[in-house]
């Protein structure tokens, strides 16, 4: 199955003290029916290895959509992201797809794109 949303509300950040980086997209503001976080610690402890969690985090919609590293390829364009999941990693959910519109929910794209891409990759 495909879900499909359009985001009216995009946040990231990268927070240090905490050490994590963001990047969430809503559908209805700060009240969601249906959004997706991105986010990835800064840098790993030796538990965050052992238990498998030194990927990105992964959710859609609530916890029980929700994982590290469970993505098997994801696109992004200026005006949407494309997330396929890999098989059976959250019951029947395939891909999901959210359109938005850049110049209304992103302020800085170029530092969107460089924390969506620092999420994604193993920056350190």
């Amino acid at each position: 199955m495909k879900i499909k949303f359009e985001a009216n509300k995009i946040t990231y950040e990268v927070n240090t003290e905490e050490n994590y980086y963001l990047i969430g997209f809503s559908d209805n503001g700060d009240e969601p029916n249906q959004y997706v976080i991105l986010q990835r610690a800064i840098t790993f402890d030796k538990q965050d290895i052992a238990l498998e969690m030194d990927s990105y985090y992964f959710e859609y919609s609530d916890q029980s959509n929700s994982g590290y590293g469970v993505c098997e390829k994801i696109n992004m364009e200026k005006d949407r992201v494309l997330f396929y999941l890999r098989r059976n990693v959250f019951n029947d959910i395939d891909e999901i797809e959210i359109k938005f519109e850049q110049e209304k929910t992103i302020d800085n794209w170029i530092a969107f794109k460089d924390v969506f891409n620092k999420i994604l990759t193993n920056p350190q």
